[in-house]
Order: C-alpha cells, then structure tokens, then sequence
C-alpha cells in the first residue's frame, strides 16, 4: 500500500475557486496596505506650517486687559 504524506493529501484537496478567492484577498490586503502607506507619506511632516503663510497674533506677554 503507498502511503501519502500529510502534504499530499493537502494538495490533492485543494479547491480551485478558494485559491483564486485568497489571491484576490491577498491583493486587495496588499493594496490596502500601500494605500495607507502612501496616505501618509503624502502627508505633511508639519500640518500648521505653510510656507510663505504667517499667523500674526497679538503679543499680550502680561498685560491685563
């Protein structure tokens, strides 16, 4: 009698259509995972700064109003 390996059996069981649906899951994970990425690199480093852009505000360094 052939005796057949745990992997063997595995492969010889596998479906098809489940193979195709994990690689597309796969790449959707993928996708998803350079999408959050690339969000935020884009990103600035300093979101108050704009360059060439000053907020002037009062100076009121102790005086009581």
């Amino acid at each position: 009698m052939k005796k057949k390996s745990t992997y063997r059996l595995l492969v010889q069981s596998e479906e098809k259509n489940r193979n195709l649906l994990e690689m597309a899951l796969y790449g959707l994970f993928a996708l998803s995972a350079l999408a959050a990425i690339w969000q935020f690199a884009a990103e600035p480093a300093m979101p108050t700064y704009r360059a060439g852009v000053f907020s002037e505000q009062p100076a009121r360094a102790g005086i009581p109003s």
